[in-house]
């Protein structure tokens, strides 16, 4: 996985830009860039953490060292990039990867089910209502 470095700053702000991502304020892209919580490789950009305690996604409870995603974008969308990144992501990841998205976002939903991820709970915004997605990290038999 190759992370984002300053130089990219302006793709990656362009790319959030271009799928109405505004939330996402400038300053934290610089510093996230900084923190290496920014993937970007082939026109995809992932934005993550890592767990560093016990903490929550909505209403789900997840680990120190467990991975949040924040967000995927391609900057082509449809070229089939964002998938190929994700399913490299999550094999690059040492644990389970949780991600919240809206509800009523049905596109990004079936997205991640395809991807293999499970819904497992709830997540409330103030004004919105959210789900928990899972991606559960295979763990090789000894046998």
């Amino acid at each position: 996985m190759n992370f984002a470095k300053t130089e990219d700053f302006e793709t990656i702000k362009q790319i959030f830009y271009k799928h109405k991502m505004y939330h996402v304020r400038t300053d934290s892209i610089k510093q996230m860039i900084e923190m290496n919580r920014f993937i970007y490789q082939d026109g995809v950009v992932i934005s993550f953490h890592h767990a560093k305690r016990k903490q929550s996604v909505g209403e789900i409870p997840i680990n120190k060292g467990d991975t949040v995603l924040h967000q995927i974008a391609n900057k082509e969308p449809g070229n089939g990039n964002g998938k190929k990144m994700l399913l490299k992501f999550f094999d690059w990841c040492e644990k389970d990867v949780y991600l919240s998205v809206k509800a009523d976002n049905h596109k990004a939903c079936e997205f991640y089910k395809k991807m293999g991820m499970k819904d497992i709970g709830t997540h409330n915004w103030t004004k919105v209502k959210g789900r928990v997605y899972v991606k559960r990290k295979e763990v090789a038999s000894l046998f």
